[in-house]
């Protein structure tokens, strides 16, 4: 529409009000006039018509420089640039360099401080001291392959595609590189890739985990391991990145097809200081192109950059890749972790600490929360066994390579997350050895056992015996029901027994056990048990897996076409996955924590046992939500938001209140970094800073029109470079509900039941309710803890002289957190002194209808208790 009036109705309105251009031309006579007679050159006829054709000319020059790059958005054709004779070329851009430096430079350019701020630019400069400014033809690029780097030179006139041809093997696949480049800045030389058809000599492309370098190509040299800065929390991004805007230093470039190659001069920004560390919250180093030893290769506790998606799945790092299918598997396994920490709580913190999700998990949940297409990540059922999870064919597949042992990591990872609670056909079981399990894993598997779904046996022939007595026990199944395969057998009696799969991964065996291998796994076709064996396998497909999980057929046959490309998984990645499934499906914590692995929580507060001095006591409220006179209300309890906004003014940002729960969550303060981090991972640093201050000016101005502070920057302060909700002008349910468990903690009688009750009645629903940030889950399952045991403490104190009071605070309590095994103990008991045992039973039917959604049962002391309460009844 834009292009449509310029091009048409500029040129109509300037017929109408001009006329015709051509009737405004001069006759030759008028010429001559015109420079006969002086008086008469500047009428005001001459100048009138000099003024429209100068707007005509204007007009055509800007109609053909937009009809040349429509022309190029529609067939990619561009206009070769006009270039002036390079010594006029040389002369124009020189004193436009020289004009730079005397604008942009302070002080002399060889002394002091200023002189060395101004040699970045003169450095540049060539033995004439003028700065090269026209591009070169050619210049050194990196393309990063894996964890690989390569030295590339960029043509002039290169293009995308002739790199997709070289390195991927189709020129067709270049929009792939642009995708995966799209805005990337480049702080070693300067500038942002914003047009897939401008690339410059010095940066550094990613090109996908499948391409291969040409023969010929020359891997770079490592870069020097930087010096650590001093240790901050900054977000996952270089310190050193630069607001996404190219440099004003590079010059405009002229190419055809997707990629031109143009130098950029551009010193490299200096960073700014980072700001000061919390005191509250170990500070996150900056990822860096090279893993620690304590973590694994490209995974970081923050979102690394080396973390990518695409529609296939989800790249952890160079070495690190799972499907969809299995991080939607692992996502859901993180929510049963949560509900079996809730189940586990008996009301003792310091008997259950509350621990964090390993990062591997956490980014694979991030991944899976994003991703329309996925079903909903906090559903606690994972999806069936399905071919993603565990796609190699049934029977047994050798696999070799460089990749070899890490796909079999990823594969007992898929095979172990498959199934559910609901699908219990479903839920893969993996045989091996313990020499296979410390081949793929490291010595540290102790927190892996005892683990039902993971037999670990002595030896590679124990293995065999354990899967000849599962062929031998489905087969008996299978002739009782006169059926010949276990999908016949689901159809026709779904109330037998589960026989799920079962997959044997060992190293090939040796000669004397090959033949007994064969036999099993051919009879374990229909069985549903196959084996994944490390190396060659004689007896059927033998395939070669890459470090980025591609796959190649090296020998044999296989049953059923094999994957283009498995997943692949490294030893600590592995192992913490593996943690987070266990304690998933069987609901106990890891007995060992494993290695490295931060299981630090940001605290909402200091622990609430730790009271103040006698000569201090804290402020203390015996109603459940007080109303402080002047100060706006903060609920984050439940649906969060602020009560009372009586002024007009802007509406509340979605992010503003995102940022209000999460300073009400850090009472002490955050830096701007550390918010940044939290609520804005995928930004840069500047772009994150820049929306923190945004929502909080939002926030504040929200929260003063629910108060009526007049305090200057009141409700949300910043001190010392530190964001937090001022308690003088502002009252935090949450902050409520801390006093109150501080101080019953300390009271007792009569006054340590008024401020339990306070607190039951102020805990009405979780932190935060309906909001999913990915930040939350730590703090609010320590808010659920709290609300938990001030129902536990009252309950006790009211069961002997108001049992029906501790029985209806109890059910209430049960509404709250439903898998909390000790809530129900402790209504039995209550049950059991109003003398209800139908209530007792009903206690111990909902219990169990609670852990069926998570795959459990009650503990055997729980149903014990129940029976002896019902008895004992009974005999009354």
């Amino acid at each position: 529409m834009g292009a449509l009036v310029f091009l048409v109705g500029v040129p109509a309105l300037l017929w109408i009000v001009g006329g015709a251009p051509v009737r405004r031309l001069p006759t030759w006579p008028q010429v001559v006039t015109w420079f006969d007679e002086p008086s008469g050159r500047f009428t005001p006829e001459v100048l009138t018509g000099a003024a429209i054709w100068m707007l005509w000319l204007f007009w055509a020059a800007c109609a053909l420089l937009l009809t040349a790059e429509l022309l190029a958005v529609l067939t990619r054709w561009r206009i070769p640039a006009l270039r002036l004779p390079a010594p006029l070329h040389r002369l124009v851009f020189g004193l436009a360099g020289t004009a730079a430096i005397a604008v942009t430079s302070v002080g002399p350019l060889n002394t002091g401080e200023d002189g060395d701020r101004s040699a970045a630019v003169v450095a540049s400069a060539d033995s004439t001291g003028v700065i090269p400014r026209q591009a070169v033809a050619r210049g050194p690029a990196l393309i990063h392959v894996a964890d690989t780097r390569y030295v590339y030179t960029v043509e002039r006139h290169d293009t995308l595609s002739k790199i997709a041809k070289e390195w991927l093997g189709d020129a067709k696949r270049w929009p792939e590189i642009c995708r995966l480049n799209k805005h990337r800045h480049f702080p070693q030389v300067g500038g942002t890739l914003r047009d897939c058809s401008l690339i410059y000599p010095g940066w550094e492309l990613r090109l996908p985990a499948d391409a291969r370098p040409p023969n010929g190509a020359t891997p770079a040299t490592p870069r020097a391991a930087p010096t650590p800065p001093p240790v901050t929390a900054a977000p996952s991004a270089s310190p050193s990145a630069a607001p996404d805007s190219p440099s004003p230093t590079v010059p405009p470039a002229t190419t055809e097809q997707e990629a031109a190659a143009i130098p950029s001069s551009t010193p490299t920004a200096t960073p700014s200081p980072p700001e000061s560390t919390s005191p509250t919250r170990p500070a996150t180093p900056t990822p860096t192109a090279s893993a620690s030893p304590s973590t694994s290769p490209g995974i970081s506790d923050t979102q690394s950059p080396t973390v990518a998606t695409d529609e296939h799945g989800v790249q952890l790092s160079p070495s690190n890749w799972l499907p969809w299918s299995l991080a939607a598997a692992i996502s859901a396994a993180a929510v049963l972790v949560w509900a079996q920490r809730r189940r586990r709580y008996t009301g003792e913190p310091a008997a259950h600490p509350l621990t964090q999700l390993p990062p591997p998990v956490r980014h694979l949940r991030r991944a899976v929360t994003r991703n329309p297409e996925l079903p909903n990540p906090n559903n606690t059922e994972p999806p069936a066994l399905v071919p993603d999870l565990a796609p190699l064919p049934p029977g047994g597949t050798g696999i070799v390579g460089n990749g070899a042992h890490a796909a079999a990591r990823a594969t007992l990872v898929a095979v172990l997350a498959s199934g559910g609670p609901h699908h219990p056909d479903a839920r893969g079981e993996v045989i091996i050895d313990a020499a296979t399990l410390e081949t793929l894993l490291g010595p540290n598997t102790t927190a892996l056992r005892p683990w039902p779904r993971l037999h670990v046996t002595d030896s590679v022939d124990d293995a065999l015996t354990v899967i000849e007595a599962k062929l031998l026990h489905r087969s008996r199944i299978l002739d009782e029901h006169a059926l010949t395969d276990l999908d016949t057998l689901r159809q026709h009696a779904p109330d037998e027994e589960a026989l799920p799969p079962t997959m044997l991964i060992t190293e090939t065996p040796p000669a004397g056990a090959r033949m007994r291998t064969k036999t099993a796994l051919a009879l374990g076709g229909d069985l549903h048990v196959s084996a994944l064996l490390l190396g060659e396998w004689a007896y059927g497909a033998t395939v070669e897996v890459s470090p980025d999980g591609h796959t190649t057929l090296v020998s044999g046959q296989a049953a059923e076409p094999l994957p283009p490309r498995l997943p692949v998984l490294e030893p600590d990645p592995a192992i913490h996955i593996l943690t987070t499934l266990r304690e998933a499906q069987t609901g106990e914590p890891p007995a060992v924590a494993s290695p490295a692995l931060p299981v630090t929580v940001v605290p909402l507060h200091a622990n609430r046992t730790d009271t103040e001095p006698a000569d201090q006591p804290a402020p203390v409220t015996t109603q459940s939500a007080p109303a402080v006179t002047g100060k706006a209300q903060l609920r984050v309890l439940g649906q969060p938001h602020i009560d009372n906004i009586t002024q007009p003014g802007r509406p509340l940002r979605a992010k503003a209140l995102e940022l209000a729960v999460f300073l009400a969550c850090h009472p002490d303060g955050v830096t701007t970094r550390e918010i940044g981090e939290y609520l804005e991972p995928d930004a840069r640093i500047s772009q994150a800073d820049q929306r923190v201050h945004t929502n909080a000016s939002n926030l504040r101005h929200v929260l003063g029109r629910a108060g009526t502070a007049e305090t200057k920057n009141a409700y949300l302060i910043k001190t010392t470079g530190r964001y937090r909700l001022d308690p003088a002008t502002i009252d935090v349910d949450v902050w409520t509900l801390r006093d109150l468990l501080r101080a019953a903690a300390i009271a007792t009688g009569q006054r340590r039941r008024e401020l339990l009750t306070a607190a039951c009645d102020l805990y009405t629903a979780p932190l935060a309710e309906g909001q999913e940030y990915e930040w939350l889950q730590p703090h609010r399952e320590t808010v659920r803890r709290w609300g938990t045991e001030a129902h536990l403490l009252l309950a006790d104190d009211l069961l002997d002289t108001d049992p029906q009071a501790a029985s209806d605070l109890l059910t209430k309590a049960i509404d709250l957190d439903r898998y909390n095994e000790t809530l129900y103990t402790r209504a039995m008991h209550a049950r059991h002194a109003l003398g209800d045992a139908d209530g007792i039973r009903t206690l111990q039917r909902a219990l169990a209808k609670a852990l069926a959604d998570l795959d459990a049962e009650p503990q055997e002391s729980t149903i014990t208790q129940a029976n002896q309460l019902c008895r004992s009844l009974a005999t009354q």
